[in-house]
């Protein structure tokens, strides 16, 4: 079981498209085994300056410690290290020293020739050992593609894998999405879906209006706005999208808003609703103004408010 805690990448290509480049992977690693539980944390480092290409790879992850053959028991090792991390993808080989339960060194990386002639199987070309090293250090094993490659998703490369991997997207969160309607997604769309919080159960939450099926970005949009699935099931079948963000921020319930539709004020509008609310308007207020003055519009609720009349 992993949880990415960092994951960042860095490329420069000063012409063209970067060859395919077979030369040793290597780098650096630093790991911090003081915790007590079955995990330990473990960065690796990796800068490079290949032909027309140039960059660097950080990664930094909580691994199994049975996944980490050769780590020293306990929490406060001492002394040189030299540890393997063996998965579908290849062999990384970690040498260096521990210290007081922290330690560094170099690794090495050697891709497994079977795991690279079925990723050459599966309609990803020609790919280079930097790529597989990073499949590896994310745990991208044969059963994990073919079951991304089921999901349908748009435009599916090694990078989306792994940066799917990396961003704990889950093909059951992608299956709900499908299920919800949204299909022909891309990777970018359900990473961005991840990272900013939506669940399965969040856009689950949001019953469409007739018609009108949130898009994506909206939904974010909702999310990241801290906006109530309920609130927006009720508010979209009056409002655009735009408007129910706008009246959340502003303060305005649903109940506020039903409330005033009850009161035969079937299309008021957001700007409406903002300033009735602004300006102290309450729908009690507004229910007492209607019994005494007859239908009152907007406004006039507004002034009679103002002026401290009923």
């Amino acid at each position: 079981m992993k949880f990415v805690t960092s994951w960042t990448l860095v490329v420069l290509a000063l012409a063209g498209v970067p060859p395919i480049v077979h030369a040793a992977v290597e780098g650096q690693w630093k790991i911090d085994a003081r915790g007590g539980g079955d995990q330990v944390q473990l960065n690796f480092t990796r800068t490079w300056n290949q032909g027309n290409s140039r960059g660097n790879w950080s990664s930094t992850e909580d691994y199994d410690r049975d996944d980490i053959r050769g780590l020293p028991s306990g929490t406060r090792a001492e002394g040189p290290v030299s540890m393997t991390i063996a998965r579908e993808a290849g062999t990384i080989r970690l040498d260096g020293r521990m210290n007081d339960g922290q330690g560094s060194g170099k690794f090495t990386f050697t891709p497994d020739a079977a795991y690279v002639a079925d990723l050459e199987r599966y309609g990803f070309g020609k790919v280079s050992d930097e790529d597989v090293f990073r499949l590896c250090a994310h745990d991208v094993d044969r059963a994990s593609i073919k079951e991304a490659r089921s999901l349908g998703l748009r435009d599916l490369s090694l990078e989306g894998l792994i940066r799917m991997r990396a961003n704990g997207v889950t093909p059951e969160f992608v299956r709900d999405l499908t299920g919800a309607g949204y299909r022909n997604l891309d990777v970018e769309q359900v990473i961005r879906l991840q990272v900013n919080g939506v669940t399965s159960k969040y856009f689950k939450g949001i019953v469409p209006s007739p018609g009108r099926q949130p898009t994506i970005e909206e939904i974010i949009r909702y999310k990241v706005n801290g906006l109530d699935p309920g609130y927006v099931t009720l508010l979209s079948a009056y409002f655009e999208p735009e408007e129910i963000v706008r009246l959340h921020l502003n303060g305005i319930s649903a109940d506020y808003v039903r409330e005033f539709h009850a009161l035969g004020y079937k299309s008021v509008t957001a700007e409406d609703l903002t300033r009735l609310r602004n300006n102290g308007v309450t729908s009690a207020f507004a229910h007492r103004a209607l019994e005494l003055h007859g239908r009152v519009t907007i406004e006039e609720l507004i002034k009679l408010k103002i002026n401290g009349i009923e």
